[in-house]
């Protein structure tokens, strides 16, 4: 069998003609309880949800998330901490950028979740035209 290395370079290409700059996708896997992962919150301090909603909406005031939201049809795991996966689109400048607000969202900080980033490339779909208008105006 006759196989062809894939060619890195042409699909990069062929990514850019598409007028998007790269985007950073976020995926928040949530992580095994351990003891002291989830504690009560004090009555004068935010619970984690508060203080994830907030950081988010901050992150989406500063147009750094395009979308984003938890993944509810997906079953919960008995051991896990309380909060459903999610994923979202990050639009900033760079990977550290994109590590930094992965690393700072309130339930990887409190090791509920593991959050990671993944350079993409939009090239094709329905979509397209959006990510290429905003992004082109919002740069």
């Amino acid at each position: 069998m006759n196989e062809t290395p894939f060619d890195f370079t042409a699909m990069q290409a062929q990514g850019n003609t598409a007028g998007i700059p790269v985007l950073y996708v976020l995926i928040m896997t949530p992580l095994p309880l351990t003891s002291g992962t989830v504690a009560q919150t004090p009555p004068d301090e935010p619970t984690p949800l508060e203080s994830h909603y907030a950081y988010m909406h901050q992150m989406i005031d500063n147009v750094k998330i395009l979308i984003i939201g938890p993944c509810m049809g997906e079953p919960s795991i008995p051991g896990q901490a309380p909060v459903p996966p999610g994923i979202g689109i990050l639009h900033v400048t760079s990977r550290e950028e994109a590590e930094e607000i992965a690393y700072n969202e309130p339930f990887h900080a409190t090791g509920w979740r593991r959050n990671t980033v993944m350079a993409w490339t939009p090239k094709f779909g329905t979509l397209v035209e959006s990510l290429r208008d905003f992004t082109t105006t919002e740069s």
